[in-house]
């Protein structure tokens, strides 16, 4: 269904002379990518709104997305797949923020943060088989994977010793990272077996 409804964007589009028809394919996958990500957003927000933890979910989305773009790993093979695979990832993320005891907050984030970074650093970026690196984009996603998970544990670090009373800001950026991480460990798994 969204491949058919960003063919017909793409056709409108052709008909109004916006962009050309040569083009066609590489707009079509675009206008997918980005309505694919945009229902992501739209449900996340939406759940995040009616369970009242709309702050913690934009903390979450935007420390994750930041990241997830530049690292890379695991696709789902279906847009469905897709949108069902983040919302589950959204509300582990979500019951581990609001269920984690109080007194292992600072740890749990901190570790969890680490580990994230050190794995980020040994895997990222992972290439998708559909869209691949072209020209230097694997040393320049490389090096911006890198240093958004540094700034992403700093920042975690900051919180934990500055600003105690944030520290579920801590918890929310570390599990960010920690999806990251498992989107690039199952990225690796299904390659292996692929």
């Amino acid at each position: 269904m969204l491949q058919r409804f960003s063919e017909q964007f793409t056709d409108f589009l052709s008909l109004k002379g916006i962009i050309q028809n040569e083009n066609r394919e590489i707009y079509t996958y675009g206008f997918v990518a980005l309505f694919s990500t945009l229902i992501n957003i739209i449900i996340i927000i939406t759940i995040g709104i009616a369970t009242g933890m709309f702050l913690d979910t934009v903390i979450f989305m935007f420390m994750f997305g930041v990241l997830r773009v530049y690292c890379g790993g695991y696709h789902a093979n279906t847009h469905a797949a897709c949108i069902l695979f983040f919302i589950t990832i959204y509300g582990v993320t979500m019951a581990v923020a609001n269920f984690l005891p109080a007194d292992h907050r600072v740890v749990f984030s901190l570790l969890a943060g680490l580990i994230s970074f050190i794995i980020i650093f040994l895997l990222a970026p992972i290439e998708h088989k559909n869209k691949p690196f072209i020209g230097d984009e694997y040393s320049k996603f490389r090096f911006m994977s890198r240093i958004i998970a540094a700034f992403e544990f700093i920042a975690i670090c900051i919180i934990a010793v500055f600003y105690p009373e944030a520290i579920k800001a801590a918890v929310l950026i570390s599990l960010a990272m920690l999806s990251v991480t498992f989107i690039l460990i199952l990225a690796k798994a299904t390659e292996k077996r692929g």
